[in-house]
């Protein structure tokens, strides 16, 4: 009888939801003898539950078999530009507490160690049975090294070996992952992905990153860098951008983008709602006020809402003809605040320029979780280390 490492039958469980032991035969294609056998030692170990039923199609109802959500807490900070989420979940998903703070990173590298150390340390006081921590980050990654390789934002961040300071700190298992990466985890577990195996999650916000699933698997190229959406580039010769490239997606269809053109063009006296009363600063207009005005269908905001989109969906036709894609998700302070105002646009460049069956069936929507989810993925990521950890012990 062939036999299957336990975590080879208990990780679909933890990644996609519960299921039966007839399923998990299938899927690992061993003898459901063999499966009974598995999940009744993680059953005594305390890794997984039997609750409910497979949907009777007649004949004896399955049992399903869930992750035990008391098996273990786990800690998920997301760092990102402005500001830093922490959570604790428990082994199935479900937030325990979550708080946000600001990250300051101009105040340098040892000032924002010494903050993330400090958080942490309060949430293990308070939930000792934390056994895993993960750290998403803004910036290009390395997950496998477990380091940051650049984020200009912090002096003295590059390279910072991240796993290795909060291994050594706490003796705890610590994944570190792009913050993009994380949100299509978290996505994939219980939101607009669930189910899907070949997708593309876009994050739109004061960058613009995107995280690859292909095949049911998180696609990260050969270092770990497939995804920089945002630095590819759709015009020729045009503005510089950060990375040293010139005409990237990024300084087109990002929030900082289209702020940062809304602004220039009302410093040069053109019309809007927008312009500041009295004494008003032009530095204090957001994306979600240019939003609103166009929606009250101001030109000025409508014109570059729409010009964003139009880059952004000229970007995503190259992207489903490469990829073929099931869906694409949109995240990020932009497609969360413009909603239909971005997506109409969008998808008729996307289908002007893609192959038609390629854009035939594909679903293109904004995230039911939004940037939140970063923490809640990069949790769950660290809790794969938790479950092989008990299934191998």
């Amino acid at each position: 009888m062939k036999k299957v490492d336990p975590f080879n039958l208990m990780g679909p469980i933890y990644s996609s939801g519960p299921l039966s032991r007839l399923e998990l035969a299938r899927q690992a294609r061993v003898a459901p003898s063999h499966v009974s056998i598995v999940v009744r030692e993680m059953i005594d170990k305390g890794l997984v539950i039997e609750s409910g039923f497979v949907p009777s199609t007649g004949g004896r109802r399955s049992g399903l078999i869930h992750v035990n959500p008391d098996a273990a807490q786990l800690l998920g900070i997301d760092v990102g530009r402005t500001n830093t989420s922490i959570l604790v979940a428990d082994l199935a998903g479900k937030v325990l507490a979550r708080e946000w703070f600001p990250t300051r990173p101009s105040q340098g590298r040892e000032s924002l160690l010494g903050v993330l150390h400090a958080e942490v340390q309060a949430r293990l006081a308070r939930f000792p049975r934390i056994a895993a921590i993960g750290l998403a980050h803004s910036g290009v990654v390395d997950p496998n090294a477990g380091k940051v390789l650049f984020w200009p934002m912090v002096e003295g961040w590059k390279d910072t070996p991240l796993r290795a300071v909060f291994e050594d700190a706490y003796g705890l298992e610590v994944s570190v992952e792009d913050r993009v990466r994380a949100m299509v985890l978290a996505e994939r577990r219980s939101g607009n992905l669930a189910g899907l195996h070949n997708f593309i999650l876009v994050y739109v916000g004061t960058g613009i990153m995107s995280a690859i699933f292909v095949d049911g698997h998180l696609y990260g190229g050969r270092n770990g860098l497939a995804g920089e959406l945002g630095h590819t580039t759709v015009v020729e010769d045009g503005e510089p951008c950060s990375c040293g490239n010139r005409g990237c997606l990024e300084r087109l269809s990002s929030a900082a983008a289209i702020v940062g053109r809304v602004r220039a063009e009302l410093a040069s006296g053109s019309f809007s709602l927008l312009v500041p009363e009295g004494n008003g600063s032009l530095e204090n207009i957001s994306i979600e006020e240019i939003v609103a005005a166009a929606q009250a269908h101001d030109r000025l905001a409508e014109r570059v809402v729409a010009e964003a989109a139009q880059h952004l969906g000229i970007a995503l036709a190259s992207v489903v003809n490469l990829l073929n894609p099931e869906s694409v998700i949109l995240t990020g302070k932009v497609p969360q605040c413009a909603g239909d105002l971005l997506l109409g646009p969008l998808l008729y460049h996307l289908r002007q320029r893609a192959f038609p069956k390629a854009v035939e069936g594909l679903s293109v929507s904004v995230s039911k979780l939004g940037e939140e989810a970063a923490a809640l993925g990069i949790a769950l990521k660290a809790g794969e280390q938790v479950v092989k950890t008990l299934c191998r012990g």
